[in-house]
């Protein structure tokens, strides 16, 4: 068997189904190899970035290994942005990269390149993965993939690279003589702490759970969702946790709703879960982020006590974690927190618009409200960095199995439209929607092709007010109102109906509430449509630091 045969039917043992990539010399062979399995198919984006960020998005999405294939120099430091973006936000995904000959990059003489396109890819990303190396012994191989996948889908989970010369995998190998990766014992965790958190709760008044993206990433929905059941405990989330649970109460953090950052700031207990505590979720200042007592779940050790002090912290997965603590709580009498609902309610009728910024035309935050009306239950959305990740996530609040996703830790823009495509290969049968600005559109517009090429069921809904906004909202906080960068001499929006008439898609443009629910039908065909929502040059995005006086007014003492 070749090399390049025996990685192939690797990934079809461990249930990979889809590979994204863009070909190149020194990937060919794999490439053939994993379509001549009949078990994987291999999607093509046009730029090796979108395949990265489509791994990523599958990772989310499925629960398997999202992975991409890259040929050797560009096209490996192509996905550098994607596997940063997977690995920041803990996304299980592996990225294999074709490299030059390895008597080229193995040869120690001093120079800079003795090959073509051979660059020491593994250097570069090991910052931004668990694991990366390059495999030059094929007897190697099995361990080397299963060291990677381990490393990949185990603990925290986050980016692999496994970086194989092109002469390598023309090599024959014997499958049955190759020597496996010796796994650590499982981790076994200590929940010593749980009767402690048990009580904390009896001896709570206002307690909140802050759901991060370790629910999803960890399986843990259906065991929060009925852990808030028996216990009544409102839930509000971080940015990467927003699709965590069903009636939640929205985000906090620095761009949060209100009423969202409210509740947690007057909370006496806040139960962390699965979120690191990032500094657009707590701030500057992190003793300033709330007064509650803290209990911090995490399975990553470094991240507890890292921010701000602790009472409890526990090392653990989420979803075992809260196995165990259901277990242990559903019997106990807890306090009525009714109350406690009602006033977070209050607040959310009270400062429901405190989002709605915009003094003319089309308001995003209410857009995306009436759009979200219309979404299937089943809907994935993705969302694109800038003010208009920060409008979509305001409004959105799960229904169903909807999900939406984040480029959180990275923040790339240039996420949605790829992680999409992605979305119509991982979940064949959802509605997906695309939220990008007219920015971050444009950091992958090759990807239409794509889109309108393979007639992907994508609706992309573009926030155009010609501008990069959030940019200019710094601006004109901090640099006197001068605009480099983003003045209209240096950022326009592309003619979007002339584009999508180049790229074959729909076209639909909104410039009033009025117009959306017209959307529907187009919502609900099977056919690429780009949505052109006409806002305002100067919308701008509410800020939890020009909201000090409504926290002032409403803490409870």
């Amino acid at each position: 068997m070749l090399v390049s045969d025996y990685i192939a039917n690797f990934l079809v043992k461990k249930n990979v189904q889809h590979v994204f990539g863009y070909t190149g010399g020194a990937i060919l062979k794999l490439i053939h190899s994993f379509i001549d399995t009949g078990k994987i198919s291999y999607i093509q984006n046009y730029h090796e970035q979108a395949s990265a960020f489509c791994a990523d998005a599958y990772g989310r999405l499925t629960g398997n290994i999202g992975v991409a294939i890259a040929t050797s120099g560009p096209g490996a430091t192509n996905l550098v942005t994607g596997i940063a973006n997977a690995h920041l936000d803990s996304v299980p995904t592996l990225f294999i990269t074709g490299q030059d000959y390895a008597a080229n990059t193995l040869r120690q003489n001093g120079s800079r390149q003795n090959g073509f396109q051979d660059l020491d890819i593994v250097t570069i990303v090991k910052p931004i993965t668990k694991y990366a190396a390059t495999v030059y012994d094929k007897n190697l191989i099995r361990e080397e993939l299963e060291k990677a996948f381990y490393f990949a889908c185990n603990g925290r989970p986050g980016a692999v690279l496994l970086d194989i010369p092109i002469d390598l995998q023309f090599q024959e190998i014997a499958p049955d003589e190759l020597i496996g990766f010796s796994y650590p014992p499982p981790p076994s965790f200590d929940y010593k702490a749980i009767p402690d958190i048990i009580q904390s709760i009896q001896n709570a008044k206002r307690p909140i759970v802050l759901a991060g993206g370790g629910i999803q990433l960890g399986q843990a929905v259906e065991a929060l969702e009925y852990f808030v059941t028996i216990t009544n405990i409102p839930v509000v989330t971080t940015l990467n946790g927003i699709d965590a649970v069903s009636n939640s109460y929205s985000f906090s953090g620095l761009h949060g709703n209100t009423f969202s950052n409210l509740a947690v700031q007057n909370a006496d207990l806040l139960i962390v879960l699965g979120a690191r505590l990032g500094q657009r979720q707590v701030g500057k200042k992190p003793e300033a982020y709330t007064n509650a007592k803290v209990i911090h779940v995490d399975i990553d050790n470094s991240e507890l006590n890292r921010v701000m002090s602790e009472d409890i912290s526990v090392q653990s997965a989420i979803k075992p974690f809260l196995d165990q603590i259901n277990i242990k709580i559903k019997d106990v009498q807890l306090p009525d927190f009714s109350a406690w609902h009602v006033q977070i309610q209050n607040w959310e009728d009270k400062y429901c618009a405190t989002t709605h910024m915009s003094k003319e035309g089309l308001d995003p935050v209410r857009a995306v409200k009436l759009l979200s009306a219309i979404f299937n239950n089943d809907t994935v959305i993705t969302n694109d960095v800038g003010q208009n990740q920060m409008w979509v996530t305001q409004a959105f609040r799960k229904k169903g199995k909807q999900r939406l996703l984040n480029s959180s830790g990275l923040g790339s823009m240039g996420y949605s439209l790829p992680a999409s495509i992605a979305a119509t290969f991982a979940c064949p049968d959802s509605q997906i929607i695309a939220f990008t600005g007219d920015g971050g559109l444009q950091m992958n517009l090759q990807e239409l092709m794509l889109v309108g090429q393979r007639q992907l069921p994508i609706k992309c809904i573009v926030f155009n007010n010609n501008s990069l906004g959030m940019m200019r909202e710094v601006q004109k906080r901090y640099y006197n109102e001068i605009y480099y960068g983003s003045s209209t001499e240096d950022f326009v929006c592309v003619d979007l109906e002339k584009l999508a008439a180049t790229y074959n898609l729909g076209y639909f443009r909104i410039e009033n509430e009025e117009q959306i629910p017209l959307l529907k039908t187009i919502l609900e065909d099977k056919k690429p449509h780009l949505i052109d929502l006409r806002i305002a040059f100067d919308s701008l995005l509410s800020n939890r630091y020009d909201e000090s006086e409504i926290f002032s007014a409403e803490k409870i003492v």
